[in-house]
């Protein structure tokens, strides 16, 4: 961590994830016992960076904290520091705001400080406002909600005058998650505060330390990858919470399949940032497939008759398939054959799908 000017006032703007390889052996308890290896990559939806955090002092209310959440359009103003260190009610809809600020260090709440929140704030010249924006579907499994805590913390970092690592700022997401009580892995954020495709490895332990390595894609092989990459909405929101209790338990009680098939798909995550770094990205499908029938034996709820029938209608135009997040909704991901194009998987979907929400979203790697 360096020091650097404090700023008066920062946005931030970060892209979300996709992930391709080792999803699951991100999440504890598995990856304290036996490590993970997650292959992930940043992508912007429809041109833009769609994760946003805004902050800023506001010299006319001092001793105040002001929290926006502009997709939900609620403001509320907080005076009291017991009411910020209360974050762990997950139906809060500023739990995630409370928990950044806690975690950020702006605030402090122990035996040597037992300072009030008007108090604390003096250092800063006036209120502090934090404010959060998403331009994605609810539901998405995107990894939003994890790339929303890093850009809220990188957002107050520079409120502080203070300078951390992507490393460090990924910890302290995972931080922001264990106060609001919504548990969850390493690779989301990861995904979204660190540009390119990522080979990202943690050893077994309860303090995850993670290795991510850039993996280098020759160019040519890039530029397909982009062109024959689609990501295509459900119109259904998923509940990833239920699939993770259930994957969990069975984690805990040494389901000997379960352990395997975690075992069988960080072996893929490797096997698949090989193929794309010899710019092979039929094999690289072909290897996204795999994964997919082993997520399934995972947990049967990663799917659906709608997830299926979606698949089913563009078999002929894909070589390979995969859900986003835990799957059940949100959205899913396709490697369209060559020759095929954006548009004609549009076209298609359109055309059986019209008016319900399932849609094709423009998308690109970072």
């Amino acid at each position: 961590e360096s020091t650097t000017e404090k700023k008066k006032e920062t946005v931030i703007e970060l892209p979300v994830r996709v992930n391709w390889g080792g999803g699951w052996s991100d999440t504890p308890p598995y990856c304290y016992d036996f490590g993970g290896t997650v292959l992930n990559a940043a992508v912007t939806l429809n041109g833009k960076k769609p994760v946003r955090a805004e902050s800023k002092i506001v010299h006319e209310k001092p001793g105040v904290l002001i929290f926006e959440s502009k997709d939900l359009k609620v403001t509320k103003e907080f005076t009291d520091i017991n009411e910020i260190f209360n974050c762990s009610n997950p139906y809060d809809l500023f739990a995630l705001h409370k928990a950044s600020i806690v975690v950020s260090g702006i605030l402090q709440n122990d035996e040597n400080n037992k300072q009030s929140l008007s108090q604390q704030l003096e250092k800063y010249g006036g209120g502090i406002y934090l404010s959060t924006f998403t331009d994605v579907p609810k539901g998405s499994g995107l990894g939003t909600s994890s790339i929303l805590a890093g850009a809220c913390l990188e957002a107050l970092a520079d409120i502080k005058g203070r300078i951390y690592t992507s490393s460090e700022i990924c910890d302290q997401v995972l931080c922001v998650e264990q106060l609001m009580s919504t548990g969850g892995g390493w690779q989301d954020q990861i995904g979204g505060i660190v540009d390119g495709v990522k080979l990202i490895k943690s050893k077994p332990g309860l303090v995850q330390s993670m290795k991510i390595e850039v993996v280098n894609i020759p160019p040519d092989a890039l530029r397909e990858l982009n062109e024959r990459f689609a990501l295509i909405y459900t119109g259904q929101q998923r509940l990833a919470r239920n699939i993770l209790r259930e994957i969990v338990g069975k984690v805990l009680m040494r389901d000997k399949d379960i352990i395997q098939i975690l075992n069988d798909i960080q072996k893929l995550a490797v096997e698949m940032a090989f193929e794309l770094e010899r710019g092979k990205i039929t094999d690289f499908a072909h290897l996204l497939n795999k994964h997919w029938e082993l997520s399934k034996e995972l947990d049967p709820g990663t799917t659906n008759t709608c997830i299926d029938y979606i698949f089913s209608c563009c078999e002929d135009l894909i070589d390979g398939k995969f859900i986003c997040g835990a799957g059940g909704g949100g959205f899913l991901q396709v490697i369209l054959k060559k020759g095929i194009s954006k548009l004609d998987l549009c076209q298609r979907l359109e055309g059986i799908f019209q008016e319900s929400g399932v849609a094709v979203y423009e998308s690109d790697l970072v």
